[in-house]
Formats: C-alpha cells, structure tokens, sequence
C-alpha cells in the first residue's frame, strides 16, 4: 500500500521512498482496492478529534482512474467516519482533484496554501444531523 501510495503521490514529485508515510499510520483506518492481488488504489481516515476526522493519501494508479474506484475510496471512508459518529470530514485538495471531491459533497473552505510545493485547498464533509 504504501508503494502504491508513493507511486502516485510522491513519485512525480521526485521524493524519495518513504515520504509517503507520516506518524499517523498506525492510528489510522487505511483502505485499498485491488485488481487481483495488486494495490491499485488506497486512502485513509484518520480520527482527529471526537467530531472531525481527515481523509488523507487518495491515490488510484494511472491505469485505473477513471472508473470509480477514487470515489468508492472516499465513500468507505465517509461511511466509516460516520459510523464512527463524526460530524464532519477533512481533506487537502490539490487544484486538479477539486471537481472530483466536489462531487462527492465536498465544499472548499479557506485559502489556497502551499504543501509540498504544490496549492491545495481544505475541503470538507459535513453530516447530516440525525442522518
């Protein structure tokens, strides 16, 4: 997964293997999708507080996108902060993804800022109360 990960998100980037972890791994729900036995696709969740939690590291392999793999990646994930009774979902968006999250029932909130050189924007996820 975390090859998969480095792959697609930090590959491009010419970062060296191992950037595409961070200290929140072993805390975090981590999914994946598989074409047989290969990762293909992966995202996580992570809890940051008892009503917010962060999808992080939303990654399809080239040769894959475009098949709703991404967006069944998220829904897990949204599925899952739900149930565990979140009322809202973050994440960073690059400029290039904004449509895709938009659709899912993401909105922009804030400022473009700088990560890893490149301008993202905060979007989130809120719940429905009672829903």
């Amino acid at each position: 997964m975390f090859y998969q990960r480095w792959l697609v998100l930090r590959a491009p980037l010419a970062m060296p293997l191992g950037t595409e972890k961070d200290l929140y791994e072993d805390s975090a729900f981590h999914l994946v999708a598989l074409n047989g036995t290969q990762i293909i696709g992966s995202a996580r969740l992570r809890l940051l507080s008892s009503e917010l939690g962060s999808i992080a590291y939303v990654a399809v392999l080239p040769e894959f996108r475009n098949q709703g793999i991404g967006s069944q990646l998220v829904r897990k994930s949204l599925f899952i902060a739900q149930q565990k009774n979140l009322s809202a979902v973050r994440l960073m968006s690059r400029p290039n993804a904004i449509n895709f999250y938009q659709r899912l029932g993401f909105v922009s909130e804030g400022k473009v800022f700088e990560y890893l050189g490149l301008s993202h924007v905060f979007m989130y996820y809120k719940f429905l109360v009672g829903a």
